[in-house]
């Protein structure tokens, strides 16, 4: 489950470290000034649209919220350079990435 008031207080930092203001990167990720201001509070969490987009912005990584990769990934940078590339894609993109992952899946997994 995520912690909404630690997830805000990461956004509010990474954004101030870029020394943007909320309605800058309000306007910067589709979504209104209130909301992100919401975010922050911890008050509403963020759509991984959303999310992906401020990513972006930001030039944040995962780590930055405290996701660890796992031990298989620590070493493997192949993943990383798919997570990264994910990370910095357009939400367009990702979904066509998820489209041709399935697919590939269901061929080596028959």
């Amino acid at each position: 489950m995520i912690d909404k008031s630690a997830f805000g207080k990461i956004v509010k930092t990474l954004r101030t470290n870029k020394k943007m203001t909320q309605e800058e990167l309000a306007e910067k990720i589709d979504i209104s000034k209130n909301y992100l201001s919401k975010v922050e509070r911890g008050l509403s969490t963020m759509n991984a649209e959303s999310f992906l987009k401020m990513a972006v912005v930001l030039e944040f990584n995962l780590e930055d919220f405290g996701i660890k990769l796992d031990k298989n990934m620590e070493n493997d940078n192949t993943k990383k350079e798919l997570v990264n590339l994910i990370l910095s894609s357009t939400p367009e993109s990702v979904q066509m990435y998820l489209e041709v992952f399935k697919t590939i899946n269901k061929f080596w997994n028959k």
